[in-house]
């Protein structure tokens, strides 16, 4: 946030998580996401994503990437109806056993706890999308077995630099779901 120093910005953010907010998490592409900030770091930030009044998955934005954060009264709203229905249910073991600390652990802590994930990356001005199991961590990049919208395993898995990295997402049905039928 432009005019917010980085210490004000973290009590912003400790303060949704705190008080359990509904916020609109808008990146420096414009893009959003809407959901519970439920821990950030010096490099992260976490999201358990919503869509349509239920959690969608966790979302982990590199720090950098996010713009600003929006609790308005329209958030005020969502965070009434989550509330009144019951349906704010944080799985408080994969947040806390999700490291934060740089992307080789936040990896590796994915890859312990089983999930498959999704990566969103840039490089240049082309964006790129991979979906699967996490095979191989190392001090630059990520490596993950890849897999088409058929199930089909791709023969090549995708090595993704860090510093590409613009979005993870695990934890989410569809990968969840997806990862059964694989061929």
């Amino acid at each position: 946030m432009a005019d917010l120093s980085g210490k004000e910005f973290k009590k912003l953010i400790q303060k949704h998580i705190d008080k359990v907010n509904f916020v609109k998490v808008i990146l420096k592409d414009d893009s959003s996401i809407f959901g519970f900030i439920v821990k950030y770091s010096d490099e992260f930030v976490m999201i358990e994503e919503t869509y349509d009044f239920s959690l969608a998955g966790i979302k982990i934005v590199p720090y950098e990437r996010v713009k600003s954060i929006r609790h308005n009264k329209f958030d005020k709203v969502s965070k009434m109806i989550f509330a009144e229905e019951g349906l704010i249910k944080f799985n408080l073991q994969i947040i806390d056993k999700t490291s934060l600390k740089d992307f080789g652990s936040l990896f590796k802590s994915i890859k312990k706890q089983n999930f498959h994930c999704a990566v969103e990356s840039r490089k240049k001005k082309t964006g790129y999308f991979s979906i699967g199991k996490i095979l191989e961590i190392t001090e630059k990049s990520v490596t993950i077995q890849n897999y088409d919208a058929t199930g089909k395993i791709c023969k090549k898995p995708d090595e993704i630099a860090f510093k590409n990295i613009e979005l993870i997402n695990f934890n989410d049905n569809y990968s969840k779901t997806f990862r059964k039928y694989l061929k």
